[in-house]
Protein backbone atom coordinates (compact mmCIF):
# COMPACT_ATOMS: atom_id res chain seq x y z
CA UNK A 1 0.00 0.00 0.00
CA UNK A 2 3.21 2.43 0.77
CA UNK A 3 4.22 1.54 -2.73
CA UNK A 4 1.22 2.67 -4.23
CA UNK A 5 0.54 5.61 -2.41
CA UNK A 6 4.06 6.95 -3.22
CA UNK A 7 3.48 6.25 -6.77
CA UNK A 8 0.07 8.35 -7.31
CA UNK A 9 2.10 11.43 -4.94
CA UNK A 10 4.37 11.53 -7.78
CA UNK A 11 1.76 11.53 -10.09
CA UNK A 12 0.23 14.90 -8.60
CA UNK A 13 -2.29 13.68 -5.75
CA UNK A 14 -2.20 14.94 -2.41
CA UNK A 15 -1.53 12.38 0.32
CA UNK A 16 -5.39 12.45 0.90
CA UNK A 17 -6.76 11.89 -2.31
CA UNK A 18 -4.49 9.12 -3.21
CA UNK A 19 -5.28 7.63 0.33
CA UNK A 20 -9.24 7.89 -0.48
CA UNK A 21 -8.60 6.46 -4.23
CA UNK A 22 -7.00 3.77 -2.95
CA UNK A 23 -9.48 2.74 -0.37
CA UNK A 24 -12.37 3.41 -3.10
CA UNK A 25 -10.51 1.06 -5.86
CA UNK A 26 -10.12 -1.90 -2.83
CA UNK A 27 -13.72 -1.10 -1.77
CA UNK A 28 -15.65 -0.69 -5.24
CA UNK A 29 -18.95 1.51 -4.47
CA UNK A 30 -18.94 2.54 -1.02
CA UNK A 31 -20.54 5.14 1.34
CA UNK A 32 -18.49 8.02 3.26
CA UNK A 33 -18.29 6.90 5.76
CA UNK A 34 -16.52 3.14 4.90
CA UNK A 35 -14.45 4.87 2.98
CA UNK A 36 -12.80 7.29 6.13
CA UNK A 37 -12.91 4.38 7.47
CA UNK A 38 -10.82 2.30 5.28
CA UNK A 39 -8.69 5.05 4.28
CA UNK A 40 -7.90 6.10 8.06
CA UNK A 41 -8.96 9.99 6.99
CA UNK A 42 -11.71 11.34 9.19
CA UNK A 43 -14.85 11.94 7.35
CA UNK A 44 -15.29 15.62 6.94
CA UNK A 45 -12.08 15.48 4.90
CA UNK A 46 -12.87 12.12 3.16
CA UNK A 47 -15.83 13.98 1.75
CA UNK A 48 -14.17 17.04 0.44
CA UNK A 49 -11.57 14.89 -1.06
CA UNK A 50 -13.83 12.93 -3.11
CA UNK A 51 -15.22 16.16 -4.08
CA UNK A 52 -11.65 16.76 -5.46
CA UNK A 53 -11.49 13.42 -6.86
CA UNK A 54 -14.69 13.74 -8.56
CA UNK A 55 -13.52 16.89 -9.93
CA UNK A 56 -10.19 15.69 -11.46
CA UNK A 57 -12.76 12.70 -12.90
CA UNK A 58 -11.11 9.99 -10.48
CA UNK A 59 -14.30 9.48 -8.63
CA UNK A 60 -17.76 9.13 -9.30
CA UNK A 61 -21.31 9.21 -7.28
CA UNK A 62 -24.62 7.21 -7.62
CA UNK A 63 -27.19 6.80 -5.53
CA UNK A 64 -28.57 3.30 -3.70
CA UNK A 65 -31.94 4.56 -1.74
CA UNK A 66 -31.04 7.06 0.06
CA UNK A 67 -27.65 6.92 0.70
CA UNK A 68 -24.90 8.20 -1.88
CA UNK A 69 -22.07 6.20 -2.97
CA UNK A 70 -18.57 6.90 -4.61
CA UNK A 71 -16.78 4.86 -6.99
CA UNK A 72 -12.97 4.91 -8.00
CA UNK A 73 -12.85 5.55 -11.76
CA UNK A 74 -10.16 2.75 -13.66
CA UNK A 75 -6.68 3.85 -13.04
CA UNK A 76 -6.40 3.90 -16.56
CA UNK A 77 -8.16 7.34 -16.27
CA UNK A 78 -4.98 8.81 -14.17
CA UNK A 79 -3.32 9.16 -17.93
CA UNK A 80 -6.01 11.16 -19.51
CA UNK A 81 -5.80 13.24 -16.04
CA UNK A 82 -2.67 14.11 -16.72
CA UNK A 83 -2.49 15.39 -19.89
CA UNK A 84 -5.73 17.43 -19.28
CA UNK A 85 -3.76 18.59 -16.14
CA UNK A 86 -0.75 19.38 -18.29
CA UNK A 87 -2.33 21.01 -20.91
CA UNK A 88 -4.69 23.71 -18.56
CA UNK A 89 -0.63 24.17 -16.79
CA UNK A 90 0.39 25.33 -20.61
CA UNK A 91 -2.16 27.25 -21.07
CA UNK A 92 -2.14 28.84 -17.94
CA UNK A 93 1.85 29.17 -18.88
CA UNK A 94 0.91 30.88 -22.18
CA UNK A 95 -1.21 33.55 -20.27
CA UNK A 96 1.58 34.26 -17.63
CA UNK A 97 3.66 34.85 -20.10
CA UNK A 98 1.47 37.20 -22.25
CA UNK A 99 0.82 39.03 -18.86
CA UNK A 100 4.55 39.58 -18.00
CA UNK A 101 4.90 43.21 -19.69
CA UNK A 102 1.64 43.90 -18.18
CA UNK A 103 2.74 42.68 -14.61
CA UNK A 104 6.47 44.71 -15.43
CA UNK A 105 4.82 47.52 -16.45
CA UNK A 106 2.96 47.31 -12.69
CA UNK A 107 6.24 46.79 -11.14
CA UNK A 108 8.36 49.50 -12.58
CA UNK A 109 5.80 52.31 -11.79
CA UNK A 110 7.76 53.76 -9.24
CA UNK A 111 10.46 55.08 -10.86
CA UNK A 112 13.71 53.02 -10.25
CA UNK A 113 12.27 51.19 -7.51
CA UNK A 114 15.47 49.88 -5.32
CA UNK A 115 16.22 46.49 -5.16
CA UNK A 116 18.71 44.88 -2.69
CA UNK A 117 20.29 41.50 -3.11
CA UNK A 118 22.32 39.42 -0.76
CA UNK A 119 25.19 36.65 -2.34
CA UNK A 120 27.15 34.52 -0.28
CA UNK A 121 29.48 32.29 -1.23
CA UNK A 122 32.19 31.76 -4.20
CA UNK A 123 28.77 31.32 -6.34
CA UNK A 124 27.51 34.35 -5.38
CA UNK A 125 30.59 36.28 -6.06
CA UNK A 126 30.74 34.80 -9.54
CA UNK A 127 26.88 35.38 -9.86
CA UNK A 128 27.53 39.46 -8.73
CA UNK A 129 30.36 39.74 -11.09
CA UNK A 130 27.98 38.59 -14.12
CA UNK A 131 25.14 40.83 -13.10
CA UNK A 132 27.97 43.87 -12.68
CA UNK A 133 29.64 43.42 -15.85
CA UNK A 134 26.22 43.11 -18.33
CA UNK A 135 26.88 47.11 -17.62
CA UNK A 136 28.74 49.09 -19.91
CA UNK A 137 28.97 52.46 -18.29
CA UNK A 138 31.92 53.98 -16.43
CA UNK A 139 33.00 51.19 -13.91
CA UNK A 140 34.03 52.54 -10.41
CA UNK A 141 36.49 50.16 -8.21
CA UNK A 142 37.62 51.21 -4.80
CA UNK A 143 39.14 48.01 -3.17
CA UNK A 144 41.53 47.62 -0.10
CA UNK A 145 44.06 44.97 -1.12
CA UNK A 146 44.56 42.89 1.61
CA UNK A 147 43.64 39.14 3.12
CA UNK A 148 39.85 39.02 1.96
CA UNK A 149 40.21 41.46 -1.39
CA UNK A 150 42.85 38.28 -2.24
CA UNK A 151 40.99 35.69 -0.98
CA UNK A 152 38.26 36.83 -3.26
CA UNK A 153 40.47 37.92 -6.62
CA UNK A 154 41.19 34.17 -6.94
CA UNK A 155 37.13 33.14 -7.34
CA UNK A 156 37.23 31.86 -11.04
CA UNK A 157 40.39 34.48 -11.61
CA UNK A 158 40.10 34.27 -14.98
CA UNK A 159 36.24 35.55 -15.23
CA UNK A 160 37.61 38.48 -13.09
CA UNK A 161 40.53 38.92 -15.26
CA UNK A 162 38.35 38.95 -18.42
CA UNK A 163 35.64 41.00 -16.89
CA UNK A 164 38.66 44.18 -16.52
CA UNK A 165 39.88 43.50 -19.83
CA UNK A 166 35.69 43.93 -21.31
CA UNK A 167 35.06 46.88 -18.81
CA UNK A 168 36.47 50.15 -18.82
CA UNK A 169 36.59 52.94 -15.96
CA UNK A 170 38.47 54.06 -12.73
CA UNK A 171 40.19 51.91 -10.07
CA UNK A 172 41.29 53.23 -6.42
CA UNK A 173 43.20 51.00 -4.45
CA UNK A 174 44.46 51.05 -0.70
CA UNK A 175 47.36 48.07 -0.59
CA UNK A 176 48.04 46.56 3.16
CA UNK A 177 51.86 46.44 4.02
CA UNK A 178 53.21 42.58 2.57
CA UNK A 179 50.54 42.66 0.01
CA UNK A 180 50.87 42.50 -4.32
CA UNK A 181 48.50 43.38 -6.05
CA UNK A 182 46.61 41.00 -8.08
CA UNK A 183 46.69 39.89 -11.62
CA UNK A 184 44.23 42.13 -13.10
CA UNK A 185 44.27 43.68 -17.07
CA UNK A 186 43.82 47.07 -16.50
CA UNK A 187 44.45 48.14 -19.75
CA UNK A 188 41.10 50.60 -20.19
CA UNK A 189 41.20 51.66 -17.09
CA UNK A 190 42.83 54.66 -14.69
CA UNK A 191 44.51 53.67 -11.35
CA UNK A 192 45.07 55.88 -8.74
CA UNK A 193 46.41 54.78 -5.02
CA UNK A 194 45.15 55.73 -1.25
CA UNK A 195 47.62 55.07 1.34
CA UNK A 196 46.09 51.92 3.40
CA UNK A 197 47.40 53.74 6.54
CA UNK A 198 45.50 56.79 6.25
CA UNK A 199 42.12 55.17 6.34
CA UNK A 200 42.18 51.60 6.59
CA UNK A 201 39.44 49.36 5.82
CA UNK A 202 38.32 46.14 4.10
CA UNK A 203 36.14 45.41 1.20
CA UNK A 204 35.43 46.38 -2.33
CA UNK A 205 32.97 48.28 -3.90
CA UNK A 206 32.31 48.73 -7.15
CA UNK A 207 29.82 51.27 -8.87
CA UNK A 208 28.32 50.86 -12.32
CA UNK A 209 25.44 52.79 -13.89
CA UNK A 210 22.63 52.30 -11.31
CA UNK A 211 24.58 49.00 -9.25
CA UNK A 212 26.76 49.44 -6.53
CA UNK A 213 28.22 45.97 -5.69
CA UNK A 214 29.67 45.80 -2.02
CA UNK A 215 32.19 42.40 -1.72
CA UNK A 216 33.46 41.45 2.28
CA UNK A 217 35.33 38.97 3.69
CA UNK A 218 35.57 37.03 6.79
CA UNK A 219 35.49 33.59 6.95
CA UNK A 220 33.03 32.97 3.69
CA UNK A 221 32.69 35.76 1.16
CA UNK A 222 29.62 38.16 1.10
CA UNK A 223 28.05 40.61 -1.78
CA UNK A 224 25.46 43.00 -1.44
CA UNK A 225 24.05 43.97 -4.90
CA UNK A 226 21.78 47.52 -4.78
CA UNK A 227 20.40 48.47 -7.54
CA UNK A 228 18.91 52.07 -7.19
CA UNK A 229 20.20 55.76 -9.26
CA UNK A 230 20.27 58.03 -5.81
CA UNK A 231 22.32 55.07 -4.91
CA UNK A 232 24.33 54.57 -6.96
CA UNK A 233 25.05 58.24 -7.54
CA UNK A 234 25.73 58.79 -3.94
CA UNK A 235 28.48 56.45 -3.96
CA UNK A 236 29.48 57.81 -7.04
CA UNK A 237 30.08 61.28 -5.37
CA UNK A 238 31.65 59.60 -2.70
CA UNK A 239 34.10 57.60 -5.31
CA UNK A 240 34.92 61.12 -7.18
CA UNK A 241 35.85 62.58 -3.77
CA UNK A 242 38.32 59.74 -2.76
CA UNK A 243 39.81 60.12 -6.65
CA UNK A 244 40.53 63.63 -6.41
CA UNK A 245 42.86 63.24 -2.89
CA UNK A 246 44.43 59.71 -4.39
CA UNK A 247 47.68 59.55 -6.35
CA UNK A 248 48.14 58.61 -9.50
CA UNK A 249 50.10 55.47 -10.14
CA UNK A 250 50.96 53.07 -12.75
CA UNK A 251 49.11 50.12 -14.05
Amino acid sequence: MYEATARLLELGLSDKEACVYLAMLELGPASVQDIAKKSKVNRSTTYLTLEDLKKRGLASSSMKGKKTLFTAESPSRLAAVLNREKQELDEKKKKLEDSIPYFMALYNAVEDKPQVRFFEGDEGIMAVREIMQQSRGEYLSFAAIDEGTLRISKINEGQRVKMARRMHGRYIFSLKAGMQRPKTDLTNWEVREIPYGTSPFTGEINIVDNKVAAFVVKTRPVAFLVENKEMAELFKALFNAAWRMAKEVSR
